[in-house]
């Protein structure tokens, strides 16, 4: 086997292991969401202030998460020792997580339960920050698409188990709440051999936690790819948002009778993107050309969100779930791609942990802006409702499509990559300085 083959079978298997410890990194953040959460609200306080506490705990782990990956991405841009920059954090993250599981497992009242979670999902995102930027050193430019493709499908992946798994044994939550945690424990154990290279030809950035932290460059080529996910994951947000009552609303069904047609709809958008994750990243890799891929995302996106703003049969509404679907997954993997090659890599952990605040901001306020958007204007002209689903979906096609007006700023980059030439920061620029080519 010759030398390049043996580098590319080592690059393959490199994405294959961090995309399982994205993969049960989400998961293991999963069933207590779902279920562990909830039924112990349910178990401590009235009925009457379930809603409210469960919405206080679920927020304020979205603030930690928001907050936690770009500072755990930047520490990693600047640590260095024997087990290189990023590993220490996925390991340190694997093993604080399941403590805080474990911690939540035993929480017996409302701040306990706070603190247990929001301590959680702070060491679980210190491994999302440290994979992903992993990733960023690990493949070469032109296999970033496919691996971006194959990373963004393992994360959408990792939610099944664990619903499965508290559909299936829904007495015993709380123990199911313990498997992915485990499992991630071991993944990440295997993932630590993935090459880690401390230095590895990287200037050393500047020192201290401010100076990680907002010393940052935002050369343009960046601006625009945040703004892309910005805009499709808030576009995507609020196209799902409340499915479940567009069930009963529009097509007359008790609640019994909605859940499984809600759930099919779900779990089809999901499948959508882990194909057009895998698919549409694996073509732009082949092909690299990634802009007809954003285009595609977009368009597909607020088809769907259309779709779905006119739906009143459940062929109508699983149509819409499979075609936004398909549409943000190959949209997310060739938008990760693309802030791959737009980044310096020497600071790769800090950019993308800027990249995840796009991502997760928009899951913070979307269910508050979808519920205010369901009461403005008439009432529903479908339904006759008082919630009117119709602006809240077309208002998600519009988003969707305003991410197109970021493509202009990424015509330069599209042209390197074309060119087979890339954009990524050189490995010997100075730490923190823009490229010259952004």
């Amino acid at each position: 086997m010759s030398a390049h083959a043996e580098v590319g079978r080592a690059d393959q298997r490199s994405v294959y292991l961090l995309a399982a410890v994205n993969l049960v990194t989400l998961g293991s953040l999963t069933a207590p969401v779902v279920a562990a959460i909830p039924l112990k609200i349910a178990a401590m306080l009235p009925e009457q202030h379930r809603a409210t506490a469960l919405a206080t705990v679920l927020t304020l782990g979205g603030l930690a998460a928001l907050l936690a990956n770009p500072l755990f991405g930047a520490l990693s841009d600047r640590t260095r020792g024997r087990l290189g920059r990023r590993r220490p954090w996925m390991l340190g993250g694997a093993i604080a997580g399941f403590g805080g599981i474990a911690f939540l497992a035993v929480a017996d009242s409302d701040p306990a339960i706070i603190v247990s979670w929001v301590f959680t999902k702070t060491a679980f995102n210190a491994v999302f920050a440290a994979a992903a930027a992993l990733l960023a050193d690990t493949v070469p430019p032109r296999r970033r698409a496919a691996a971006s493709g194959v990373f963004t499908a393992a994360a959408f992946v990792g939610t099944l188990p664990p619903l499965l798994l508290a559909a299936l044994f829904p007495e015993h939550v709380v123990l199911v709440s313990f498997i992915m945690p485990l499992t991630a424990l071991v993944v990440v154990a295997v993932a630590m051999t993935v090459p880690d290279r401390a230095d590895a030809g990287f200037a050393r950035a500047p020192q201290g936690i401010r100076a990680a932290s907002f010393r940052v460059p935002f050369p343009k080529a960046f601006i625009a790819v945040w703004l892309q996910r910005l805009a499709m994951q808030l576009a995507f947000t609020l196209a799902t948002a409340f499915t479940l009552y567009l069930v009963i609303d529009r097509m007359s069904k008790s609640p019994v009778e909605a859940t499984p047609i809600a759930m099919v709809a779900t779990l089809i958008g999901g499948a959508g993107v882990v194909v057009g994750a895998a698919l549409g990243g694996a073509w732009a890799s082949r092909i690299q050309r990634y802009l007809p891929f954003l285009v595609f995302g977009s368009l597909g996106l607020a088809a769907g969100a259309t779709v779905r703003s006119i739906a009143d049969a459940p062929v109508l509404l699983w149509a819409a779930a499979a075609c936004g679907g398909l549409a943000v997954g190959t949209y997310l993997a060739v938008n990760l791609a693309l802030a791959m090659h737009v980044i310096p890599r020497q600071r790769a952990g800090t950019y993308l942990g800027l990249l995840n605040v796009a991502e997760a901001f928009p899951q913070v306020v979307a269910p508050l802006t979808a519920a205010a958007l369901l009461h403005i204007g008439p009432a529903d002209p479908i339904s006759g409702v008082a919630d009117n689903y119709v602006i809240l979906y077309a208002t998600a096609a519009v988003i969707a499509l305003l991410s197109l007006a970021t493509l202009p700023a990424l015509r330069h980059t599209a042209r390197d990559l074309e060119n087979n030439t890339g954009t990524t920061t050189p490995l010997h620029a100075e730490a923190g300085a823009p490229s010259s080519r952004m």
